[in-house]
């Protein structure tokens, strides 16, 4: 057996003791294991099949049930976002049953929502704690990272040398990548010196990874993020990032190839790039069908029907098998119709007033890291988005991780600055001790 695959079984197995012990590293094991997922690296084709990630979900929600009493209470906390997830479960099934036309990958797709939403609401009923919260974290922020490691030892130009769930092409890597950057950026700016340290280890590996990738979509997504977060961000943190900003892009000047460059020079001239101009075709070609199937095709529907509503690819379709959309927005209403459109974005609108919500009450409680994750989250979310645009991420995980921690890190927030509060308030209620002396003179 390989030392990877061992060092693999020793941490994941270590999760799951851990998780028994406490229900939340049932969390960091499962972002654990789908960076590391035996099935799509080298290392664990001598592996059994023990259904990794499904057996991590069983043993938080065993260890939920041990446990349910110890969990830290939380003040006020609002689960709200996740009726968005439960909506969509709802409507997707309902969709397969009645509307699709390839209803065995719609079912599939289904069953995808229905597990996902099960665990988006178990990552945001157990992240309690900022400590909590920091694990996690940490650990999407490694698994990252060792994507880039892995991408420098055994990527070329559009090959990085890892797939993961749902994310198995480079492209998608990259996205995923470009999704928890403003992570790396930020705790390198504001981190502990451990924190700094690890993540200006990183950072070259994963930029590294963008060019080995050379997606444009991931590369667009960056300068989005670059220049929303010199609008957003208030304050001594806004110089901070500007000057992280101008080191990634020295970083990126000087490791980027002579195809990374010609690559992304497409962009500018995308009426003459092949691949541009055929997501024109496919975009117009979604908008068509949807208007013919306003209620959805469910899923897969869009590539039973692509030859039929883009017939300038058809010839070409025909010998290398149907595309897809390429865009996320048009997949799901292709898919889901109108009204799955409508719940994905109230989903992601929701989790934007979330973030905000931490913002405005970290300027008159102004204690933690609330603040930075919350941009970090903000701003990795409109980095996945904008890859989405060029690419489908409507399956991808880390968009809906990000909605759970938003909601775990408004609640611990919430119940911090109630415990704060609560500790002023019996400083202010208790007694001036009594002087019971007395002067005898």
């Amino acid at each position: 057996m390989p030392l990877t695959a061992i060092i693999f079984v020793i941490l994941y197995f270590t999760g799951l003791v851990l998780t028994l012990r406490n229900p939340y590293f049932g969390i960091a094991t499962y972002i654990f294991e789908w960076h590391n997922h035996p099935p799509y690296m080298w290392w664990g084709k001598g592996l059994p099949d023990l259904r990794w990630s499904l057996l991590v979900s069983v043993v938080t929600l065993i260890s939920l049930l041990i446990n349910y009493k110890k969990l830290k209470p939380l003040y006020k906390p609002k689960f709200n976002l996740i009726w968005w997830l439960v909506a969509m479960t709802v409507w997707v099934y309902f969709i397969s049953i009645f509307y699709s036309i390839d209803p065995a990958s719609s079912f599939r797709k289904a069953e995808f929502f229905y597990k996902l939403t099960i665990q988006i609401f178990l990552m945001m009923f157990l992240i309690r704690e900022s400590k909590h919260f920091r694990v996690v974290i940490w650990t999407l922020i490694l698994g990252v990272a060792n994507f880039g490691r892995i991408a420098y030892q055994r990527g070329s130009n559009r090959y990085v040398g890892v797939i993961a769930p749902n994310s198995t092409e480079e492209n998608a890597i990259a996205a995923h990548v470009a999704a928890v950057f403003p992570f790396f950026e930020l705790y390198f700016l504001i981190g502990k010196k451990w924190e700094k340290i690890i993540t200006a280890i990183s950072l070259p590996f994963i930029l590294n990874l963008i060019i080995l990738a050379n997606s444009r979509a991931a590369f667009v997504a960056l300068v989005v993020i670059a220049l929303l977060s010199l609008i957003w961000i208030k304050g001594k943190l806004r110089w901070q990032v500007l000057l992280g900003t101008f080191i990634g892009a020295l970083l990126l000047l000087y490791l980027a190839n002579d195809q990374f460059w010609q690559r992304q020079n497409t962009i500018d001239n995308y009426k003459e790039e092949g691949s541009a101009v055929s997501r024109i075709y496919l975009w117009r070609g979604a908008i068509k069908m949807w208007k013919d199937h306003p209620m959805g095709l469910g899923g897969g529907g869009y590539q039973k029907l692509v030859m039929q509503y883009v017939p300038e690819l058809a010839h070409i379709m025909e010998q290398k098998g149907a595309k897809t959309v390429h865009n996320t927005f048009l997949l799901v209403l292709v898919e889901w119709g109108f009204v799955g459109e409508i719940i994905f974005l109230g989903f992601l609108f929701h989790i934007f007033l979330i973030l905000q919500e931490v913002k405005r009450r970290y300027r008159n409680y102004p204690f933690g890291r609330f603040y930075v994750d919350a941009i970090a989250l903000e701003m990795g979310l409109l980095a996945i988005l904008t890859a989405g645009i060029f690419h489908n991420r409507s399956y991808s995980e880390v968009i809906y991780w990000f909605g759970a921690f938003a909601v775990a890190l408004r609640n611990i927030q919430g119940t911090e600055i109630y415990e704060l509060e609560d500790e002023e308030t019996d400083e202010e209620d208790e007694p001036e001790t009594l002087n019971t002396s007395f002067n005898l003179k």
